[in-house]
């Protein structure tokens, strides 16, 4: 078995992100189905975290576990939400909010306002901090 990982490592890597994909595929935008329910989420007094991402997107698979970890730390003291780019309210959200680069984290008060933005891999730390400093 090692030697078969070994000399197909690739191969491994491109199924595992594969079914990585159709997991994080299956995770479609939380039920927002517009802005104006978005804007009702967000503004009612809980932070909230908004991960925009793309299926298409590799770093975006590559990056979950590492939102999901965020999840899993501030569970009861904020709210999660995924949001894809490609389709519906996420698309119009993600150019509200001036995504350039995927996968993006903004962090919003418990009014919608900005508070953090992070592209690529998020800081846990800073994240933490931020949410933190909310209340």
């Amino acid at each position: 078995m090692r030697r078969i990982l070994q000399e197909n490592w690739l191969m491994v890597f491109i199924v595992a992100v594969l079914i990585g994909g159709y997991a994080f595929l299956r995770t479609p935008g939380d039920g927002i189905a517009s802005t104006e329910a978005f804007d009702a989420v967000v503004t009612d007094g809980t932070p909230t975290l908004v991960q925009f991402y793309s299926n298409a997107c590799s770093a975006c698979l590559l990056t979950k576990p590492a939102f999901d970890r965020i999840e899993r730390d501030l569970e009861g003291r904020a709210q999660f939400l995924r949001l894809s780019v490609v389709e519906g309210a996420g698309r119009e959200l993600a150019v509200r909010y001036g995504v350039r680069s995927l996968p993006t984290l903004i962090v919003l008060d418990g009014d919608g306002r900005v508070v953090l933005e992070q592209t690529g891999r998020p800081s846990r730390e800073d994240v933490l901090r931020a949410v933190d400093r909310l209340g």
